[in-house]
């Protein structure tokens, strides 16, 4: 059995697993690593240099991986795989608005029943400047939310859609683009606050967040943007640097996470695969 040999970057977040490609799939080596991401958080693996196929293939021994909907123009090199390209080429992607929303603070999923597990990002093209990727751990810092903070929020439900995320960068869509937007993440209510099976407890916030039902709109939008703040303060952040073949993977369901701004000429190329997970957000 291989022991993989891990650092954790911060006592809040993060850790980085050494562990070559070739023993990625060894009998111990995907629960290891299950087990770390539920620990840490965020695993990297740098310039662990993996194939498509051996990104897939690993996707599945951690859980069972969904394949990309989105399918690219032009390039379909990686749709039988079911990964999802991550550029602003727009021969490669098809819808760029879903790309540029990354850049806000987001969870993935937050219009599912059941949201993603993981998601595993890995580096074809670092950016030749910015592209970063940061990480917020929600566990940490709803854990250290005052206890009176913690009381004002039971119970607050919150309505979450794909437009209130892209309509921060993109502020006069088209009826066609609205729609679209609409059908893909459309409007759904979530709690506020997602206590987990293991007990945990995630603040359900981000780009995607519009309202709280029942309060005042401007009220409840102030109240998801304090929350935020709070969530994304530096002692509960990990950013992370792209270097060719760095593969990272995060625990959706515990994280917010963000791109930093990057432009097309920048060349960033990233392939993703995303887990499936099994607890309901509602």
């Amino acid at each position: 059995m291989v022991n993989v040999s891990v650092e954790p970057i911060s006592p809040q977040l993060g850790a980085r697993v050494y562990v070559s490609a070739d023993q990625l799939l060894v009998e111990g080596v995907p629960e290891q690593c299950l087990a770390l991401l539920n620990t840490h958080g965020v695993l990297v693996f740098p310039a662990i240099g993996v194939s498509d196929q051996l990104q897939v293939e690993f996707s599945n021994r951690l859980g069972q991986m969904k394949a990309s909907k989105i399918y690219t123009n032009g390039d379909d090199s990686g749709d039988s795989l079911g990964i999802y390209p991550v550029t602003l080429d727009p021969g490669r992607a098809k819808y760029i608005d879903y790309i540029v929303s990354n850049e806000h603070w987001h969870m993935d999923g937050t219009t599912y029943a059941v949201p993603p597990k993981a998601t595993n990002l890995k580096c074809e093209v670092p950016a030749s400047s910015g592209g970063d990727t940061e990480f917020a751990n929600l566990f940490a810092a709803y854990e250290q939310l005052p206890d009176e903070k913690k009381a004002q929020l039971q119970g607050l439900r919150v309505v979450h859609g794909a437009a209130a995320a892209n309509l921060r960068s993109f502020k006069n869509p088209s009826i066609v683009d609205l729609e679209r937007w609409m059908r893909d993440g459309p409007a759904t209510e979530q709690p506020l606050v997602w206590q987990q099976a293991d007990g945990r407890c995630a603040l359900v916030v981000g780009s995607t967040a519009d309202h709280i039902v029942g309060m005042d709109l401007d009220a409840g939008r102030a109240l998801l943007q304090e929350l935020l703040d709070w969530c994304t303060q530096p002692q509960f952040c990990y950013r992370h640097q792209w270097q060719k073949g760095d593969m990272v993977i995060w625990n959706n369901p515990g994280l917010l996470h963000r791109a930093h701004h990057y432009t097309l000429d920048s060349g960033r190329l990233m392939h993703r695969t995303t887990i499936n997970g099994s607890e309901a957000l509602a």
